[in-house]
This record gives C-alpha cells, structure tokens and sequence, in this order.
C-alpha cells in the first residue's frame, strides 16, 4: 500500500541563508528607493511613485527565491535531519539533495520536501474551506482594526473624529449633484463595498510582501527560535525594511527619519505578528496577503470620518498610529500567551 505524503515539512535553514535572504531583501529595497530618496520634494511630487512602490513590494519574494535557491542545495539531513527518520547527520557528506528525501517520519507520513510555492507561502491552497475561511477572517478583522482605531483615537484626542462624516458627505454630494445626506447609508455600504473589492483585487501586490516575511522567514525562525522570538525578529527585520520608503517620505510625511523608522518598527512587530498569526494557522500567505490588502484598501476611512478642515497625525492616529496598535496589540499579546497553539508549525490538522 502506498504511503501518503504529509505536508511539506519546514526545513531547518541554516542561519547564513536566513541571513542572506534578508542581506538580499534590505538591499533590493535599498536599490529600488535610493532614486526617491535621493530626489528633492519638488521631484518627487512629479515622479512615478506607484512604480517604485510596487517594485519595492515584491523584493521580500524575490529575496526568499534566492534564499531557497540556496536552500536547495543544501543536503537533506542539515534540511530535514529534525524530523524522526530524516537522513542522520552522518549522511551529509553524501550531499543527499531535497528532493530525494522522502524519509518516513510516523506510520502513514512520508516526509516531503517544500517546493518554491510552498517555501514562499504561496502553496497549499487546500483545504479550499480552511483557506477561504481565514481569508474572509483576515478582511473583516483588519478592516474592523481601521475602523475601530478612529473613535478610539477619538477619544484619546489625537484623532478628530466626526460621526456625522462631513467630507464623506460633501464629496458624495459633489458626485450626486444634490445634497447627500439622506443618501449617506446607501452611499456608505457602496463605499465599503468599494473597499473590499479593492482588497481582493490589490492582493496580488500585497502577497509579495508576505512571500517574503510570513511565507519564507517567519516558519523558519519559528523552527529555530520558537513562534514568540520569531514574531519578533520578523517584525523587526521587516520594520527595517521599510528604511528606505521612509526616508523617501512614505507612510509618515514630514517625520524625522529615525522617529519614523521607530514607529514603523512597531507597527511592523504589533501588525506582523497577527499576520503571522493568519499565516500559519491557515498554512499560506493568502490570509496575511489579503489582510495586508485591506489595510490599504481602509486608510480612506480616516478621510471620511475626520472633521472638516482639521489635519491628522498619522504617527498617533489610524492604523498606523500608536493608538491604532492598541487593539492588535491586545491580540497579539493573547496569541503570544498561548503561543504554540497560536502559531502552529505545520496548519495541516
């Protein structure tokens, strides 16, 4: 009788290509920004900032394509010689390649080997209910993150939030022609519509930045360092991925440098580690990706819901804000809590 294949188990990189995957991401965003960041304002009012932006999104994906190039031509027992039954130590010298490594690992299990779609996250897409499930999860939670963190910043006093949503209504009103304010329920479920439309249809984009972190890095270091270390190395190295963006004047305008690198790191360690989350329940990126969407795809909600005329700090405000994080950050302490449950090495149960 023929023997099944399990999932395709996470292999124990060796830390100079986890390095060098993140050497490669940290430079090709480098290479990519440098041109923005070296820019004057008035240049950089008139260039082409979406392509630079999107180029910078895919570099995690193209950085974890080397890695696992590298990775491949590892033998199997520094790969897999973790798992019971793998290729011992001893048998290194043979340079048993990956793909020759289906060892038994228990009764009914075959150890299997990851491919470049599952090292990247990108694979297993099954089961499709699984997948679907955390991916409408991922939508839903991080756009009630968006929202939720505007009254709250609020009634913190650094958002100056306004129910009544006047420039939603002015806008939509220049749109009718006519006063809007009897149409503001119909004119807000079609723009929330518009918004989890544009989540799904910006995934793609989004998935490149969780090829690299979620689908590659984070299973890796979890595998070495455990799921708390993991969520924290990977925030970090992905909050200082975004130096260059940064200091081009992307995300929080007018901040000093070193201010915004700060804060990026800590939206990227609060944010990151519920996508992580999302990600290794689910067994891909896909959730992580489609969350990532709908964080972007939700920053005009803070447009809609400020008062007229008054100006908002992002470094305080929003998602991206500090009062913003208080809610995720909830989270993430309670999935860190109960950790081993919460970032499960393998999703397929």
């Amino acid at each position: 009788m023929t023997v099944p294949p399990s999932s395709p188990a996470t292999p124990r990189t060796p830390l100079v290509i986890l390095s060098t995957f993140v050497l490669v991401a940290l430079t090709l965003g480098w290479l990519i920004a440098l041109p923005l960041v070296l820019m004057s304002p008035e240049e950089r009012s008139t260039a082409q900032l979406g392509v630079y932006y999107n180029l910078f999104m895919v570099t995690p994906a193209l950085a974890a394509v080397v890695a696992y190039v590298l990775e491949r031509r590892q033998p199997a027992a520094v790969l897999y010689g973790h798992h019971s039954g793998a290729a011992q130590p001893e048998q290194a010298e043979h340079s048993v390649q990956p793909e020759q490594a289906e060892h038994s690992v228990q009764a009914g299990q075959v150890l299997k080997p990851q491919s470049v779609t599952d090292a990247l996250g990108i694979t297993p897409l099954r089961p499709a209910r699984r997948l679907l499930g955390w991916s409408v999860l991922g939508l839903l939670l991080f756009f009630a993150f968006s929202f939720i963190a505007l009254p709250l910043g609020g009634a913190l006093g650094v958002y100056p939030f306004d129910p009544s949503m006047p420039l939603f209504v002015q806008d939509l009103s220049s749109r009718l022609g006519r006063d809007a304010t009897e149409f503001i329920a119909t004119g807000l479920l079609l723009e929330v519509g518009i918004i989890f439309s544009a989540s799904v249809l910006g995934v793609f984009l989004h998935a490149g930045i969780e090829m690299g972190w979620r689908g590659y890095l984070f299973p890796r270091l979890q595998l070495r360092w455990g799921p708390r270390a993991a969520v924290v190395v990977t925030g970090v190295v992905s909050g200082l991925w975004y130096a260059p963006l940064l200091a081009a004047g992307f995300f929080y305008d007018q901040t000093p440098v070193f201010q915004a690198l700060a804060l990026m790191l800590g939206y990227a360690l609060i944010i990151g580690g519920v996508l992580a989350w999302l990600r290794m329940q689910s067994g891909s990126i896909w959730p992580a990706a489609f969350a990532q969407s709908m964080i972007s795809a939700a920053a005009i909600l803070h447009f809609w819901f400020a008062e007229a005329g008054e100006m908002v700090d992002l470094r305080q405000a929003t998602l991206q804000g500090f009062t913003g994080w208080i809610l995720p950050g909830a989270l993430l302490v309670g999935l860190l809590i109960f950790a081993r449950r919460a970032y499960p090495q393998s999703a397929s149960r």
